[in-house]
């Protein structure tokens, strides 16, 4: 089944909508769609009070959100299959604790997209704000699987106690790419803020674009052409083009292993 949920107008308190999931609703007749209360501020409001409801016939559950905003959260929580195509902006939260499935969104996302992710693929075709594939507050276990995808910029703190995956920024990241960070990679295709792989203990970041500044905590081991980076004996590897500092760290850990590589060619006053 393919639900399409078009907004009916403007909202101000956010709503939460992890109870409209494709494989929740893929069984459920378009009245008790429309009858699902969704957490909005003190109160609840239904679906079918916020959206005008459609539903088509589909191979694979599929949800599509129209005009949706940033007031729209929990956009995929725990989501284990199905896809979700987000037309408009996603709120905060789309896409945490996530397992499977796939996430369009054709706009922007607000903070914590993908957070504590364990499989699946979320792609942002525009900006992400912070904390991108990151830990709950207080926690230290981040996004552990999947792919995460951002055509655009990207803010603070992405990758926080990351543990496994991939994060794939397309633009520009703020500060602390990697805090924490002690598996999967992260790929930074425009620049970065200061600070890169604060306190990483293991797991790799690779900056294309001209970064801030390298931690004095890190160990330069050399300049690399054409790497393959591996995590792991079973890892196939991730091949990158061109030529990067590459350093080891962070030495504020013991016995870190993490590996941080850096474009020559956009930091040539680097080492």
């Amino acid at each position: 089944m393919e639900l399409i949920l078009t907004l009916k107008e403007e909202i101000i308190v956010p709503v939460e909508m992890d109870k409209v999931l494709p494989e929740k609703v893929q069984d459920l007749s378009e009245e008790e769609i429309k009858s699902i209360e969704l957490p909005q501020g003190r109160t609840t409001i239904t679906v079918g009070e916020l959206f005008d409801v459609e539903v088509k016939e589909s191979e694979t559950p599929k949800l599509v959100i129209k005009n949706s905003t940033a007031k729209l959260k929990r956009i995929g929580e725990k989501m284990t299959t199905g896809e979700i195509v987000v037309e408009g902006d996603a709120g905060m939260y789309v896409g945490v604790e996530m397992k499977g499935g796939k996430i369009v969104v054709n706009g922007n996302a607000d903070s914590w997209a993908g957070q504590n992710m364990k499989g699946g693929e979320i792609i942002i075709k525009g900006d992400a704000k912070d904390y991108v594939g990151s830990a709950y507050r207080g926690d230290w276990r981040g996004m552990s699987g999947g792919t995460i995808i951002v055509e655009g910029n990207a803010g603070n703190e992405i990758g926080e106690y990351m543990k496994g995956g991939k994060i794939h920024i397309k633009g520009n990241v703020g500060l602390l790419a990697g805090i924490h960070l002690s598996g999967g990679i992260i790929i930074i295709d425009g620049d970065a803020e200061a600070r890169a792989g604060g306190e990483m203990i293991k797991g790799a970041i690779v900056i294309n674009g001209k970064l801030e500044g390298i931690l004095p905590s890190f160990k330069f081991e050399g300049i690399v052409e054409n790497p393959v980076i591996k995590l792991s004996k079973k890892d196939a590897g991730t091949p990158l083009t061109g030529k990067y500092y590459k350093f080891s760290g962070d030495y504020a850990n013991n016995k870190p292993k993490g590996q941080l590589y850096v474009s020559v060619e956009n930091n040539p006053d680097l080492r």
